[in-house]
């Protein structure tokens, strides 16, 4: 159930394209089937960072066992996609992680 919620005030002409290859990249980098793998983008958000408007991107990935030892590998990840994709300098981008519980994540009907 991995989730990758990206906000950016980049303004971005292939959205398609960037949530295909956002959600192979997120599967792939957790070894879980993109089956379960939602990508959301909002872009062109009036975001502000260090008191400027530079491109800048605010990231949120839930999933399931995520574990701490994972997650600075995941940023360096995640900071290379989206600076490549975006152009946006790694400086200015933020990443939330979260594993929320089985039971207080729901799919289908029920929960995991």
């Amino acid at each position: 159930m991995p989730v990758l919620n990206i906000r950016t005030n980049v303004i971005m002409d292939e959205k398609q394209r960037f949530l295909k290859a956002a959600s192979a990249r997120i599967a792939t980098a957790l070894g879980k089937p993109e089956g379960y793998v939602m990508v959301m983008v909002s872009d062109n958000q009036e975001m502000l960072f260090a008191g400027n408007h530079e491109p800048l991107a605010y990231i949120e990935l839930k999933s399931l066992g995520l574990t701490a030892e994972q997650t600075s590998s995941l940023s360096e990840n995640l900071c290379e996609f989206i600076s490549s994709e975006l152009e946006i300098n790694p400086s200015h981008i933020y990443i939330e992680f979260a594993s929320p519980e089985r039971e207080m994540f729901g799919w289908n009907g029920g929960t995991f």
